[in-house]
Formats: structure tokens, sequence, C-alpha cells
């Protein structure tokens, strides 16, 4: 457990860093300034909220990364048993971290939502913002599910975050995040499953028998 609450904190650091090149023009090859929307307005934050919510979660995450295994209580049942398991609180962080780590992914995927609706606006010769047609087999459904999960159109007029104050970010990463967590008959649990099924086959190829 603890090396998969260090596990946990190393992936959050991972996608921190690339929310942190989306949002930089330096690094984002066109894209604009933390994902602004609409760039006529004199002040737009763009994803900035997102972006700070999720860089404050992951030193969290890494905090609950840290070992307990040399933390060991002692002298129980009458000295009986110098060292006990640590297992059960180990097991509760991880707990935690896992729960955790789903909201940091859910920012994630809504300023990667922003990103692929600006990148569209790039790409096509009409300057549609609707990135659907541009996407991956794979990518396509995930893009879609978020969208309906945070109940938000698909559109060509406009991406996901225009101006400031359009809707309540803690509300779209709660949703997202239930979505994740408790809902697996739901749209974004089945858009992920196909690559979560290829991702453990990659990973457990080698304890797969082959047919008799």
């Amino acid at each position: 457990m603890d090396r998969l609450r260090y596990a946990v904190g190393l992936m959050a650091k991972h996608l921190d860093v690339q929310i942190a090149q989306m949002v930089t023009p330096e690094f984002s090859n066109g894209l604009p300034g933390c994902l602004v929307g609409n760039r006529a307005r004199q002040v737009n934050i763009g994803v900035k909220a997102l972006q700070l919510t999720g860089n404050s979660i992951m030193p969290y995450l890494l905090f609950l990364g840290a070992p307990i295994a040399d933390k060991f209580a002692t002298h129980a049942e009458q000295y009986n048993q110098n060292i006990n398991s640590m297992g059960h609180i180990s097991a509760c962080l991880a707990r935690k971290s896992i729960s955790v780590l789903s909201q940091h992914i859910s920012i994630c995927f809504l300023v990667c939502i922003q990103a692929l609706d600006l990148r569209a606006s790039l790409i096509q010769e009409n300057g549609g913002y609707d990135v659907r047609s541009l996407l991956s087999e794979k990518t396509r459904p995930v893009y879609e599910a978020i969208k309906s999960t945070i109940n938000v159109p698909m559109t060509d007029d406009r991406p996901y975050i225009w101006d400031d104050g359009e809707y309540a970010l803690d509300e779209h990463i709660s949703s997202v995040t239930k979505a994740l967590i408790m809902d697996e008959n739901g749209c974004l649990f089945k858009s992920l499953k196909p690559t979560i099924d290829w991702l453990r086959s990659k990973r457990y190829s080698d304890q797969i028998l082959p047919p008799k």
C-alpha cells in the first residue's frame, strides 16, 4: 500500500506538469495562455482556477504517499507483540489517496476539454470548436462523455469555457469525479473501459496463459 500511494503521488505530479504545459503558450504550440476562450474580454482567466486547484491537490497526494512502514507501534498485548501490522492504516491512507487522485484526474479532464476545443478552432478551416472529427476512436467517446457529464453542449460556436463565471467549476469537478468512482454503468466509465482493458492486457500480458 505504501508503494501504491507513492505511485499515486508521482502520477499526480506528472499530470500537473501536463496541465502546466497546456496552459503555457511557450509549450502548447499555439494555444492561448491559460486556455482563455474569449480573448477579446479585458479580464479572463480561462482555466487558471482549475490549474491552481489541481496544483494545490498534487502536494497533498505526495504527502499521502509518504511511507507508513517506519511508524510502527510497539508494546502491544502486554509486550507480547512488539511490532504490529500497519496494513490497516496504510490501506486507509491508500483509499484517501485514490479518492483525492480522482478529483485531480477530473480537473485534468476539464482542462483537456478546453484545450481540445481551442485546438479544433486553430486546425479547422471554419474555425469551429467542435473537435470530435479530429479525435481518435478511443478519445472521442471520452470527450463526449465528459461534456455530457457536466451538461455542456458540443458546438462549433464556442469552447467549453468562454468567459469567467459561466459555470460553477467545482460542481463540474464533483460531477466528473462522481462519474469516475461511483457510476460504473455511466457513459464516462464505459468510455474509459476499452483503454483500461488495453492497459491491463499490456501490464499482465506475461501472466496470460496461451489457449490449450
